[in-house]
């Protein structure tokens, strides 16, 4: 089951580039069973581990097992697939689109099940290749945002590659078992604590670009920008998790030490970035540049709650991390549908835009007050709990953090007053028409989802309750760190 979910993806891909004809008819059916392949792994009986391709002093390169945390990262990954397809329907590089994303969301499910490094590098490597071919076949098909993008993923995760190298000589020479799997490596004798800072510090740099942590997170405007909307859904919304879900995995529980003495540093950076990202979304020049930057805000708000090292803020950074996918696939998705009318997204170009499409206009207003973190939605559960514990670890950098929460209330309701209210911009076609039946069907199943995990927050932070016991219980369990 878990080898399926990354092989099918993969296979219909290749399908794909070998019959054009076939890529809106097989797309969407191919991703809705994705998601219900990713739905059997959550909810069904135990998966057994998948172990294939062993090798000399690597062990099984294929080495794939099951946990709460990953199944429900996979789900999420697998629940944007489909919108993405669909909100990208009328794209004319649809099947290159298509062929992209599916190759991410296999990979990405191999990054959340391998318990071999090499395994999760190679698919995390893979993760980073078909997200710049997305932006570069998409959008305004800007190659410099491509290789930017390219460029701080692939050079960052070099480093994390250097790290584990050292842990896994180090592994060797302790038990006699030279391996890459995350046991092996986990039993490695402790590194002194200088040494384990700055292996952290590697593995941070290629796994916190991901996220993106301030300041590594200046790709993610071009890219974000740059890229179709439905592209810039899967990057802010799904490719995001593995970077968070590496951090969790493998760099905090194999270096606790490097971890506990970054974690002020990072709550603090994190609380920065919130803060600076905001304002950033505040002075975006267009839409997609909005979105952009609102997502890399609540992504270091992401990051204060797992560097606080404290139950409730991890369970909040984690709630986060699936609710600003739903989110990320809503502002996107009315990104896609303003495009679609002939409205690209600039300011002077916009305004008064309710008059003509008034079911459209309340659904942004939906999502943006989703963003803005209302009670009852989607971000709030995961902003509290993560302001909460961090709260309890570093009192100042997580009002720093509230502070940039507070600005992106203004940030929205600013960037709707200038889209959607006024009088009608004479640039506007008289004849804008709202909402179809997709789109209408798309935007209700996100808004049901975004009241859902509001309302209901309960069962997804249950897949979470076994995850401190399992990657770092000492760690978590430190008085330094406010339990």
């Amino acid at each position: 089951m878990l080898s399926a979910l990354i092989l099918w993806p993969w296979l219909v891909a290749l399908w794909l580039a070998g019959r054009a004809q076939d890529s809106h008819r097989l797309a969407v059916p191919a991703a809705l069973f994705e998601l219900l392949l990713a739905l059997a792994v959550l909810f069904g009986a135990d998966t057994p581990d998948s172990r294939a391709l062993h090798l000399p002093l690597l062990g099984y390169l294929w080495y794939l097992q099951n946990s709460s945390l990953g199944a429900t990262l996979a789900v999420t990954a697998a629940a944007l697939l489909p919108f993405a397809l669909l909100f990208a329907w009328r794209l004319e590089e649809f099947r290159g689109f298509a062929i992209a994303a599916l190759v991410l969301v296999g990979a990405l499910m191999g990054t959340f099940f391998s318990q071999n490094f090499l395994g999760f590098y190679l698919f995390y490597e893979i993760v980073a290749l078909s997200g710049a071919w997305m932006i570069l076949i998409g959008g305004d098909r800007d190659r410099a945002a491509a290789l930017r993008f390219l460029l701080y993923t692939v050079g960052g995760s070099l480093l994390l590659l250097v790290a584990v190298l050292y842990l896994y000589l180090r592994s060797g020479n302790t038990n006699g078992i030279y391996s890459f799997s995350w046991t092996h490596l986990a039993a490695a004798a402790a590194p002194d604590p200088d040494l384990a800072w700055w292996l952290f510090l590697a593995m941070l740099a290629g796994l916190a670009v991901k996220l993106p942590l301030f300041p590594l997170h200046s790709w993610a405007g071009p890219a974000y920008g740059r890229a179709a909307p439905p592209a810039s859904m899967l990057l802010s919304g799904a490719a995001v998790l593995a970077g968070a879900y590496g951090l969790i995995h493998w760099a905090i529980p194999l270096l606790p030490l490097g971890a506990l003495h970054f974690a002020p540093y990072g709550i603090l950076l994190g609380a920065i970035g919130t803060l600076y990202a905001a304002f950033l979304a505040l002075d975006a020049p267009n839409l997609r540049r909005f979105a952009a930057w609102v997502s890399v805000s609540h992504m270091n708000l992401v990051a204060i709650g797992l560097f606080a090292l404290q139950e409730q803020a991890v369970h909040g950074a984690l709630f986060l991390l699936v609710a600003h996918a739903v989110l990320a696939a809503g502002l996107f998705g009315v990104i896609a549908i303003l495009e679609a009318r002939g409205l690209p997204g600039h300011w002077d170009a916009l305004g008064g835009l309710f008059r003509q499409t008034p079911q459209l206009g309340a659904w942004m207003l939906f999502f943006f007050l989703t963003g803005m973190g209302l009670p009852g939605l989607a971000n709030f559960p995961g902003e509290f709990l993560s302001l909460a514990g961090a709260f309890r670890v570093s009192p100042w950098p997580a009002a720093i953090a509230a502070l940039g929460i507070l600005l992106s209330v203004v940030v929205f309701l600013r960037a709707y007053e200038r889209v959607m209210l006024g009088p009608l911009n004479p640039g506007i076609a008289r004849g804008t028409g709202d909402l179809a039946g997709r789109e209408l069907a798309l935007l209700w199943a996100l808004g049901l989802l975004c009241l859902w995990l509001g309302l209901d927050p309960q069962p997804l932070l249950g897949q979470f309750q076994g995850l401190l016991p399992v990657h770092s219980a000492v760690l978590f369990g430190g008085v330094a760190h406010g339990h």
